[in-house]
């Protein structure tokens, strides 16, 4: 996968699972109902850190970081096997099942970001980086170091890694307008955030939209609409 590819794919609505990439307009609830979701992006060039990732940064000085090239080891899946202790959803075994599958190989440009808290690994966080961008994939930590908000400091750990690299986008994955659970990813800037409407096959501005009306054009103008009202999960 070279650095141009990845950011074609991106640009596109397109997403890192395993070794393949993908994409979806919906996702399955917790009670089997069909959300749609929409993919967005940080405008690197607008980015402006704001007062809680300041604090969150300020929070977080006292620990080391280090962001290195893709290798995964046993310290990363015992903290993976701690973190999953601390979550109330499912997640696969291992963290090489999480980004191999069954490959063996990673055909990504990945690097991982590590924190520690003097020789303690407490947070791991994986990107894939493109030409112009760089794509977040998975973040992970201790429960015990929950209070200072490992996710988010990974967040902005992976965009200023960005930044210093003059990357244009950063890409944290999908917002579901149904269910708020994903809303964190919108935190570090929403006037930087550009949500990507496959319709018109256009980024928006986050602040610039209606999020219920894109809605609704995504599942009236789509095949999302057909699965929606049937909920059958076959193939239409």
């Amino acid at each position: 996968m070279s650095g141009e590819m990845l950011d074609h794919y991106l640009q596109y609505g397109w997403y890192r699972i395993q070794q393949k990439m993908i994409t979806t307009d919906v996702i399955i609830g917790e009670d089997a109902s069909l959300m749609p979701v929409f993919w967005i992006r940080f405008d690197l060039q607008k980015y402006t850190e704001g007062k809680r990732s300041a604090r969150i940064l300020a929070m977080n000085k006292d620990f080391s970081v280090e962001i290195k090239s893709f290798d995964i080891n046993t310290e990363h899946e015992t903290l993976f096997e701690e973190y999953k202790t601390g979550i109330d959803f499912q997640l696969v075994d291992s963290v090489k099942q999480y980004l191999l599958g069954e490959d063996e190989r990673n055909v990504y440009d990945s690097r991982i970001v590590e924190v520690r808290d003097n020789n303690r690994l407490i947070a791991v966080g994986v990107f894939d980086e493109g030409k112009n961008t760089i794509a977040g994939i998975l973040n992970f930590y201790h429960p015990a170091y929950k209070k200072f908000s490992p996710g988010k400091l990974l967040m902005l750990l992976k965009m200023n890694y960005a930044k210093s690299r003059n990357h244009l986008y950063y890409y944290p994955g999908y917002i579901c307008t149904r269910n708020p659970k994903f809303d964190y990813k919108l935190f570090p800037d929403k006037n930087s955030t550009e949500v990507f409407l496959r319709n018109r096959q256009q980024w928006l501005p986050y602040l610039s939209v209606n999020m219920n009306e894109m809605e609704n054009l995504l599942v009236h103008n789509s095949i999302l609409e057909k699965l929606i009202i049937n909920k059958s999960g076959q193939d239409i």
